[in-house]
């Protein structure tokens, strides 16, 4: 097989363009001309972007161009790497030249000089500025219902109920438990799921000021450098609930949501076996109740919620 620096005559050129336009594949081609898979993979590349004309060899002054000084072949490896690996930028390509041994010895491009030009061959990505969704101060709340923490557990294995998440509304002043509901066979609550529970709170207690969230992808963007709301976001703000997002991870932030999953999973879960999802929401409720007007809470004197 010929080397891959070896020059490549004008009739092979033609040939390789001949045999692709048949139908042959690029190591098709090598094999039955004894050439490397990377030579053919070159010139054919160049047809099809500049035609027969592109085969014929550049003669009189140097090529211009951010990368105008070095081998065309150079030029055409830092375009075939982009083009194969778009996530790969400036510094990562001349990485790549570096470990090449074919290019062993030759003078390399600077970072800045190819990604000129990547600039010039339109291979650059478009920057995308970050900007954060605005959101309302964290302070300490100082009445019942200013705050919500709105969570949801991760998926827990109920018997003969299979996977169930549970999605837990706590008042963060106040330590009341708002709601539990649990929805069966997912790991992964969705909009109306979240919509749900909350209008059931809604009901009972009216609209909170502000609901804490974290950075679920049902709550927030997490595709996008610069998000927009979601529709959870988008309904919370049609209601006149504001919308804040945590800054730090658990137990940072979000403490009492985080002990609420772990005490309704051991009041009304653990150790228990439910005929259907009503038996389960009938437990949750029922212990829920329980908590809030019975059970002495240690952050609250001792005193189970709605007495404090």
């Amino acid at each position: 097989m010929a080397q891959r620096r070896q020059k490549t005559p004008l009739e092979e050129r033609v040939e390789i363009s001949e045999r692709w336009e048949s139908g042959q594949t690029d190591p098709e081609i090598a094999a039955a001309m004894g050439r490397s898979v990377w030579t053919v993979r070159k010139w054919r590349r160049r047809y099809q972007r500049e035609g027969r004309w592109g085969l014929v060899s550049q003669m009189g002054r140097p090529a211009s161009g951010a990368l105008g000084q070095f081998p065309l072949e150079m030029r055409d490896t830092v375009y075939e790497m982009r083009e194969n690996h778009s996530g790969w930028g400036p510094l990562t390509i001349r990485t790549e030249l570096e470990k090449d041994p074919h290019f062993a010895g030759i003078r390399l491009p600077s970072r800045s000089r190819i990604a000129a030009f990547l600039k010039q061959k339109d291979q650059t990505r478009k920057y995308e500025r970050h900007s954060e969704l605005p959101q309302p101060q964290a302070v300490e709340p100082e009445r019942a219902h200013e705050v919500w923490e709105v969570d949801a557990q991760g998926v827990t294995k109920v018997p003969d109920l299979g996977s169930v998440s549970i999605i837990n509304t706590s008042d963060l002043f106040s330590r009341l438990k708002v709601d539990s509901f649990p929805c069966l066979d997912t790991s992964h609550p969705n909009t109306l799921d979240y919509q749900l529970t909350l209008r059931r709170a809604f009901t009972r207690h009216g609209l909170p000021q502000r609901v804490s969230l974290d950075h679920d992808s049902v709550f927030y963007d997490n595709a996008s450098a610069s998000p927009y709301p979601t529709t959870l976001h988008l309904w919370l703000i049609a209601l006149d609930v504001e919308v804040r997002f945590i800054e730090r991870r658990p137990p940072a932030e979000h403490s009492v949501i985080e002990r609420m999953h772990q005490t309704m999973n051991q009041q009304a879960i653990a150790g228990q076996v439910f005929t259907d999802g009503t038996a389960l929401q009938k437990s949750l409720s029922e212990r829920r109740d329980f908590l809030n007007r019975c059970f002495p809470s240690r952050s609250l004197a001792g005193q189970p919620p709605l007495v404090a």
